[in-house]
């Protein structure tokens, strides 16, 4: 760790303090105290301060919130003042006006001492640096822990698919034990209450899934992401030439109707067999930078599993926007979680609830279950799945593991399929919390209208809460109550934390400036507007002040307001945000062309390089490739196959238009 880099820290600090004391003037002594501990702090444990144990204590702060009291827990930077209260030493000025000496919440709160004292928690949470090697490979420990304490896939998912038609009706009544803790220990239940809790569960599901319908593989949409797959970096191939195509895929998306676009070009008594490798390829696992606490491990799938899994995808999709599920699930819109926290905040009638590991403890014995009554569905998932993950980030674990989850982080149909199925968990425990028979088509749109489910971030009424955890820990899912909250008014869901229908979530400070890389310049201007906006004005100034004089004068000054109208145009146009109105030092000219004015300044581009590619393959990008994206409908001559390799952000000056 370097010096300077922590002094960076120190004045982002100071300038957080300078912000504070503008709105707690009486309490700036106190700020400058405060100031002083963290810069010794750092001498003793370094940037794990900012990134790991402040964090921590933002925790704390959430939990504390959600009690109404603060208590002493030992954890680092809550030292008490003294012997007579429980307000922590470090920020006590911002504490004291939330708690009393004696830790009790106290009424009528600013919800911006709330909003100051979770940002100097949390600010540094989100920094971007490689967490430890250690830290890394206790992370994929837990991924082979989580994985192998969760029930055995039944063995239709080691075929095609077909099999699911030939088993008789599983249920999620099959097995009477359930984990209670990450020991792996289990606990048998027999009882009553609870058996009538799956059944109820069971109910719902089938009722759910057979309302989604049919898959037809041919009436919805496959499609490359834009990720890397197993078989090669992101940009690094042609996807649409399969190197290998999956046997357990040959029965519900055959290769010589989906693989290939016109097999006439082969000649007659071709076999698939012939032109693609017919072999199933694991996924790869991969590490991505999340938190200091630990890296988000995901999994590249083979090319031709995703490129069905899109398919099944957009299927959900389409059916959960053409159903009455679609009042409680979109897939594309997260903001509608995030208000439904926010509101849930004020009235204290909803609750937010957060899964822990949620893609890795969702079982394909869980899936098998809930979708059995929809076949030709199960049937695709499965067909789609992939079933070995390879390992080659840490030795001491299988380099080829066989999953008991049904996906991993990297699938396509991890997020919609977790959504479907925490809906069908909520609906239930809200019908068996109320006691309601029968489970008619009536009473399940009712419970739906109050549900909201995006992902693993779930909202409920809050007296169902019990009962919805209960009936997750039964399917060997479980939840973070560190991050789920019901008691008190503060809520937490899809990156919006909310106390008391004010928004108090902490602006994050993401990274330093880098001359070596000019992405940082571009991440450095949005991070000072977002605390800009969040009224942090002084913090603004000084991340802004970070950047080299000769490149900061040639950033402009846009203007911005908080209501719709501006936010459309400041989005197309890189600078600062003020208040004052657009300024900038470049020069200005009139277009005559375009009629406009311009200014001569400096702009973002990217760089998005074609790797081209020649072959029949190209056909079948010409006719799966998004129209929406592109424009070459009206002449396709000037249509271009190939695919885009890594895009390359660049900073230059350029002629851009004088915002209105």
């Amino acid at each position: 760790m370097s010096k300077g880099r922590v002094d960076d820290f120190i004045g982002l600090y100071r300038a957080i303090f300078k912000d504070c004391a503008a709105y707690y003037p009486t309490l700036s002594k106190g700020f400058d105290r405060d100031l002083s501990r963290l810069t010794a702090l750092y001498e003793n444990s370094g940037e794990s301060v900012f990134t790991i144990l402040l964090p921590a204590l933002g925790k704390h702060l959430d939990a504390a919130l959600e009690a109404g009291c603060l208590s002493q827990t030992g954890l680092p930077l809550t030292r008490p003042i003294n012997t007579r209260t429980v307000i922590p030493r470090l920020f006590q000025g911002l504490w004291s006006q939330l708690f009393s000496d004696t830790g009790c919440l106290k009424q009528h709160i600013d919800p911006n001492a709330i909003l100051f004292l979770r940002t100097l928690c949390l600010v540094g949470k989100k920094f971007r640096k490689d967490c430890s090697p250690t830290v890394k490979y206790e992370t994929i420990k837990e991924f082979y822990d989580v994985d192998n304490r969760l029930p055995p896939p039944d063995k239709v998912f080691d075929g095609d698919g077909s099999a699911v038609w030939d088993v008789g009706d599983v249920s999620v009544t099959d097995l009477t034990t359930t984990p209670v803790s990450d020991t792996g220990q289990m606990s048998f239940w027999t009882d009553d209450q609870g058996l009538q809790l799956l059944n109820t569960c069971q109910h719902v599901a089938d009722r759910v899934a057979g309302l989604i319908g049919d898959f037809v593989p041919g009436d919805f949409r496959f499609k490359h992401g834009p990720g890397a797959t197993a078989e090669a970096p992101r940009g690094g191939s042609y996807k649409y030439a399969f190197s290998a195509w999956s046997p357990r895929l040959q029965h519900v998306f055959p290769g010589e109707v989906f693989a290939i676009a016109n097999t006439s070009v082969l000649g007659d008594g071709y076999d698939i067999g012939d032109l693609l490798e017919i072999s199933e390829h694991p996924s790869r696992l991969i590490a991505v930078p999340k938190t200091q606490k630990g890296p988000r491990l995901i999994a590249k799938e083979p090319a031709c599993h995703q490129w069905a899994q899109q398919c099944v995808r957009d299927f959900l999709d389409t059916r959960i926007r053409e159903t009455w599920l679609g009042g409680s699930i979109d897939f594309r819109r997260q903001d509608l979680s995030a208000e439904a926290a926010r509101a849930a905040s004020l009235s204290g009638k909803y609750a937010t609830i957060d899964l822990k590991s949620a893609s890795d403890r969702l079982s394909c014995w869980l899936v098998s279950r809930l979708f059995r009554s929809n076949k030709p569905l199960l049937e695709a998932m499965i067909s789609c799945r992939t079933r070995y993950v390879y390992n080659d980030l840490d030795k001491k674990h299988p380099s080829v593991h066989k999953l008991r989850k049904f996906s991993t982080q990297g699938s396509a149909l991890t997020f919609p399929v977790q959504s479907i199925v925490f809906l069908m968990v909520c609906i239930a425990a809200g019908i068996s919390h109320d006691g309601v028979r029968p489970v008619g088509s009536a009473n399940l749109r009712r419970y739906a209208q109050q549900v909201r489910v995006y992902g693993d971030d779930l909202i409920v009424p809050v007296e169902w809460v019990p009962r919805v955890k209960e009936l997750l820990e039964r399917l060997f899912l479980k939840v973070n109550m560190s991050k789920t909250f019901w008691n008190g008014m503060f809520r937490e869901s899809c990156g919006m934390d909310a106390y008391e229908g004010h928004d108090v979530t902490p602006p994050y400070f993401l990274q330093f400036h880098s001359r070596a890389r000019l992405a940082t310049l571009d991440s450095l201007v949005d991070v000072s507007n977002n605390f800009f906006k969040k009224g942090f004005w002084h913090t603004a100034k000084w991340i802004e002040m970070t950047v080299p004089w000769f490149q900061r004068k040639l950033i402009p000054t846009k203007v911005w307001r908080s209501d719709a109208s501006t936010e459309a145009q400041e989005s197309e146009v890189f600078g600062f945000v003020s208040s004052s109105g657009f300024s900038t030092e470049a020069p200005r000219r009139f277009n005559r062309d375009l009629q406009r004015d311009e200014y001569f300044t400096l702009a973002t581009s990217v760089d998005k390089p074609k790797h081209r590619s020649e072959g029949f393959p190209n056909l079948l990008q010409f006719f799966t490739e998004d129209p929406a994206s592109t424009h070459w409908l009206d002449k396709p001559s000037e249509w271009v196959s190939g695919v885009y390799g890594n895009c390359t952000p660049k900073m230059k000056r350029a002629w851009v238009p004088v915002p209105a």
